[in-house]
């Protein structure tokens, strides 16, 4: 695929004018994305498009997914069009191309990294980076703690509710609704915050993929907030090019569902995936066609308190489908709250008493999360303090885990 990537641009770059240019351009991002559609999307298309009318059920292939493929595709992707459209120049060698690919913090589970991100830190001589190793350090030792200790440990309590069988009770249901939000944030953002220290520690500084997104006023501010090199990557390589908001609500509202219904089936080939996505287009459009109506207040705007818990409860119930196997999973949950009952307060509360502190101290600290506090904090405090508390954080999540770690959930997309 970096083959593809490389030499597709200098083929690009040799076209005799913009229009053959422009089709090399595309034929190139057709290359990128043939491995992808061919892994991830054709035992889906099979069973669930074409299987119904040839009588079969079975996947076609049943081939695993290659371990970072969709980041791979994307990045080569930035690649081939930032250099189409001039924002980035085509100087760069093959090994450097190479090494923008592979450089192993962001691989498997991005962030998504434009070309002038990394590739001119790759290219220049880098000063030894030993004395500052104490940021890199605490910041990979945050996402090592957000993952040890706050994904792994309610996502088992989050797995136990999904592998019972029968009638979920209320108390079960809102566990996995609230669980599952505290799971898939420090999950990934625990990934990146390692994917960061990491980088930083040999001299390369990667961008920042979350920016506490639970405490994002509306749908919109939260896919600012939220992995926020794929939602910028969704912004300049699909929604503008389909016009974004330049043509009207109808045709805005069109490019918002589009984009979202597209992000949905790129994290999965799952009807759940796509009814993620379609959720998240109808809240940012419904937003979007609020806008108006919401400058008229007193105001000029919701109150911020407001749109928090609307856009982070509006953001758990929809992670359902992200979750759930089924549509019927996800609509048996969706609906325990209101029908399931509400006894064993006692035994649930017993039986969960250790991941439910956890996700009130996460809650309770979500508004520090924040990597700019950490390299702050290194630098005005004592060296004595930052290395017993970050000997403090690693002791915490080895002894919490002892061993028992689970996978990252980004791994499979």
């Amino acid at each position: 695929m970096t083959a593809i990537a490389y030499l597709g641009v200098i083929w690009m770059n040799g076209a005799v004018n913009p229009v053959a240019r422009k089709r090399r351009a595309v034929a190139c991002v057709i290359g990128l994305f043939l491995p992808l559609v061919f892994y991830k999307y054709t035992d889906f298309f099979f069973r669930e498009l074409i299987g119904p009318f040839v009588g079969m059920q079975d996947n076609l292939l049943n081939l695993p997914l290659p371990l970072g493929l969709s980041f791979v595709t994307f990045t080569l992707t930035a690649y081939v069009i930032d250099i189409y459209k001039g924002k980035f120049p085509a100087t760069s060698s093959a090994s450097a191309v190479l090494a923008y690919v592979l450089f192993f913090p962001h691989l498997i589970a991005g962030p998504i990294l434009r070309p002038y991100e990394l590739l001119p830190q790759l290219e220049r001589q880098r000063m030894a980076t030993l004395r500052r190793f104490a940021v890199p350090l605490a910041i990979f030792s945050l996402g090592l703690v957000k993952k040890l200790v706050f994904a792994d440990q309610v996502g088992f309590a989050v797995n136990d509710v999904y592998n019972q069988n029968g009638t979920l009770g209320a108390l079960d249901a809102l566990l996995v609704i609230y669980g599952f939000s505290v799971q898939i944030y420090c999950d990934f953002s625990g990934y990146t915050d390692m994917a960061i220290g990491l980088a930083l520690a040999i001299g390369i500084r990667l961008p920042n993929n979350f920016r506490r997104p639970y405490a994002a006023r509306s749908l919109s501010d939260l896919w600012g907030r939220w992995h926020i090199t794929l939602s910028f990557w969704f912004r300049d390589y699909l929604f503008q090019p389909l016009g974004g908001y330049r043509y009207g609500r109808f045709k805005a509202v069109r490019n918002i569902l589009i984009t979202m219904l597209l992000s949905g089936l790129w994290h999965g080939a799952n009807w759940t995936f796509l009814i993620w996505g379609l959720l998240h287009g109808i809240g940012i459009s419904v937003n979007y066609l609020l806008r108006p109506a919401l400058r008229r207040l007193p105001s000029g705007k919701m109150p911020d308190w407001i749109g928090v818990l609307l856009t982070f409860h509006f953001f758990a119930f929809a992670a359902v489908f992200f979750r759930s196997p089924t549509i019927a999973k996800a609509l048996d949950i969706w609906a325990a709250p209101f029908i399931g009952g509400w006894g064993g307060i006692d035994s649930f509360a017993n039986n969960n008493v250790f991941p439910l502190l956890l996700i009130l101290v996460f809650f309770a600290l979500h508004r520090f999360d924040d990597i700019r506090r950490i390299k702050i904090a290194v630098h005005y405090a004592q060296p004595e303090f930052i290395w017993i508390a970050l000997a403090f954080c690693w002791l915490v999540a080895i002894t919490i885990s002892q061993g028992n770690t689970a996978a990252f959930i980004y791994f499979d997309f």
